[in-house]
């Protein structure tokens, strides 16, 4: 990739402290920081996503709402979070990030826990939109210090290894909050979500606390924070990722609609298979970023989106749910990986926070404009599967989007 001219760039600790070996990246990849870190983050995850579908049954049920109404509840935290994005990976780069992960993680299991007090749709809209603004810490933090650890030339086998902790916890959580919700109520389903979050917060104590190199002064890190609000690297494949994981509003909000409308039963091992599967897949093809390239493995991922989405809405009955799902994992384990790796590529390592924070900014686009424009799809055709027809065609849009792309970058293989 062609990046703006840098000056060179240092991995250092804080300043009132001395460098160890044990907070300099070396060749390998599966060291104890990383297991600590993909620990955390499975916690995250599924404190995260466990609140999805209670979000969504807790807007219909106890609020009345209708599909409208559940798109945008899933969708709006991601405004705020858009908007803290860029600040957020700018304190990455000058403080460190164990202090997005760890502190991050707290305030949010505070505020997803609130959740249970809520009891309006005016006041669910609020606590969404209090999470967003600072659920996206850990998220910068934990995908920066994966590449942080990583060796260059392994980090899209870093980001698979990763990803399968996030992934695996945005599959088993909703089936955690759905049994959740079953044994103690919408109440319970939120506080189980907090307290995951909670353990990803003290787990993530442990981790190392990189910064911004020190040779770099006031000046230099004022005018590098102002260039790099939207880090110009990440957009492209920001945009990609964007349109690709605009399944998830469908398969965690609309499909326990979709499956309570129709009688089809519990969704929570739909939700596991996926999440099998993906985990096998992103083990089994951890490698494949690094070796396929970035165009091949995400053209690969997007099209499974899309098919896996089609299927669902196609046949709509519980053996149609389960291929569906299978078929979506496909997208779901190797978008992610070949994506993030584009997006740090070249980056510095005091600017690689605020790289990250643009990628990921496009995670909360995502669920933002999807989640209410997938609502608005149901409600204007009148069947909640035409929001699953709705995301297959904006995932199959990420095709000419990434061929774009990479006319514009001949050098992204």
């Amino acid at each position: 990739m062609i990046h703006e001219e840098r000056r060179p760039a240092v991995f250092a600790v804080r300043q009132d402290e001395e460098p160890k070996d044990n907070q300099v990246p070396d060749q390998r990849l599966l060291t104890p920081h990383f297991g600590v870190l993909c620990l955390s983050a499975l916690f995250s995850a599924l404190g995260f996503s466990s609140v999805i579908p209670t979000v969504a049954r807790f807007v219909v049920s106890d609020l009345n709402g209708g599909d409208v109404e559940v798109g945008l509840a899933l969708g709006v935290f991601s405004f705020s979070a858009v908007l803290a994005r860029p600040w957020i990976g700018r304190l990455g780069d000058r403080r460190g990030r164990r202090l997005l992960v760890a502190g991050g993680s707290f305030v949010t299991a505070g505020v997803l826990a609130a959740h249970a007090l809520v009891d309006s749709y005016f006041a669910l809209l609020m606590a969404r939109l209090l999470m967003g603004a600072v659920q996206g810490a850990f998220f910068v933090g934990t995908v920066t210090l994966t590449t942080d650890l990583a060796p260059e030339h392994r980090r899209g086998e870093a980001a698979s290894y990763f990803s399968v902790a996030i992934y695996g916890g945005m599959a088993f959580g909703p089936w955690l909050g759905e049994w959740a919700v079953g044994r103690w109520g919408f109440d319970g389903g939120f506080v189980v979500g907090g307290l995951c979050m909670g353990l990803a917060a003290i787990v993530a104590c442990w981790l190392p606390d990189f910064v911004r190199g020190q040779e770099v002064g006031p000046t230099e890190i004022q005018t590098s924070g102002t260039r790099s609000l939207l880090y110009r690297s990440a957009i492209w494949p920001g945009i990609v990722m964007a349109l690709g994981i605009m399944t998830f509003p469908a398969l965690h909000g609309f499909m326990p609609k979709l499956m309570d409308e129709r009688s089809l039963g519990d969704v929570g091992p739909i939700y596991a298979l996926y999440g099998l599967l993906v985990l096998v897949l992103r083990l089994l093809c951890s490698r494949l970023p690094d070796t396929l390239g970035t165009i091949r493995t995400a053209a690969i991922a997007l099209m499974g989106s899309s098919i896996g989405m089609v299927v669902m809405g196609s046949f709509v009955t519980r053996p149609g749910m389960f291929v569906g799902a299978a078929i979506l994992a496909i997208g779901g384990s190797l978008l992610f990986p070949a994506l993030m790796v584009a997006a740090v590529d070249g980056v510095p390592a005091n600017e690689r926070a605020q790289a990250t924070s643009t990628f990921t900014m496009f995670f909360e686009l995502s669920g933002g404009i999807g989640g209410p424009v997938l609502g608005v799809v149901a409600w204007l055709s009148g069947t909640t599967v035409a929001a699953f027809y709705g995301a297959a065609v904006l995932a199959a849009m990420g095709l000419p989007v990434l061929l774009t792309w990479r006319s514009k970058n001949p050098a992204i293989t």
